[in-house]
């Protein structure tokens, strides 16, 4: 059987993507420009990841309201679409994670769009005292499937994110951040040749690459902006308020803190 591979994608780290109100939110004037560069990279990672063989490619479009222009999306790719997503979205089955697009965690200086779940609501996170975002919990929900996290894709931060939690992860930088919304960004063309160059390579780092596991039981805090987030999301059940803007959850495997959060 081929190998399954899950690309899980968002749009912020795509080439020449700097703005959440001009292109990333849904009511963004060029947010269906955006999708379409986003897809063409990802349809060149899909052939990089090809060009080592036969491969059963799962696209995720983890962005919230959407990041992808699916008509346009690689003819041999398949579409987990959706919302809500059932938990977990990846398994066992696959062979190897690819995170395309990403962002760096909320507050990273020079972070191009850089947010942690939520660029509106959310401040910061933690994972047992440790600050974490969108790449560390999705290297850490593959980890704890055995599935290896092998690509990682968006600006120079996001890269260096990723290299933290698996320093053997291929990264593919688009862009350089100047700050939270701006950046030197690489031509539409470049990044795609470069796509597909880190698909290639990626695919051969699938047994070489660290498993980021952190160790159980998990407490995983969320500060939000506003007190009034905070209040209501402790009245959900197993949500403890450990302030007057940040909750903690509290479980045994990153599923369910996952669920919970």
């Amino acid at each position: 059987m081929p190998p399954r591979i899950l690309v899980l994608c968002d749009l912020e780290g795509a080439a020449g993507v700097v703005d959440f109100k001009l292109q990333t939110y849904a009511d963004a004037r060029y947010y269906d420009q955006a999708k379409r560069l986003a897809t063409l990279e990802i349809n060149a990672l899909v052939d990089g990841i090809l060009d080592s063989g036969p491969a059963q490619v799962v696209v995720l479009d983890g962005h919230g309201p959407g990041g992808l222009d699916y008509e346009t999306l690689h003819r041999d790719a398949r579409m987990m679409v959706g919302r809500p997503l059932p938990l977990p979205w990846i398994d066992a089955s696959y062979e190897a994670q690819f995170l395309y697009g990403h962002h760096a965690m909320n507050h990273v200086g020079t972070g191009v769009l850089c947010h942690s779940w939520s660029s509106t609501s959310i401040s910061n996170c933690w994972l047992n005292g440790e600050l974490i975002g969108e790449i560390g919990m999705n290297c850490a929900l593959a980890s704890e499937v055995g599935v290896p996290t092998v690509f990682i894709s968006g600006d120079d931060a996001t890269i260096e994110e990723g290299k933290r939690y698996v320093p053997e992860v291929v990264g593919v930088s688009v862009k350089e951040g100047l700050s939270r919304t701006s950046a030197i960004s690489l031509s539409p063309l470049k990044a795609r040749d470069l796509m597909r160059e880190g698909g290639r390579l990626a695919m051969t780092k699938i047994d070489q690459v660290t498993h980021y596991s952190p160790a159980p039981p998990y407490t995983f805090r969320t500060e939000y902006i506003a007190a009034e987030t905070a209040d209501a999301r402790a009245k959900k059940p197993g949500v403890e308020q450990v302030s007057s803007q940040a909750v903690e959850v509290k479980a045994e495997s990153l599923l369910e803190i996952m669920q919970q959060r």
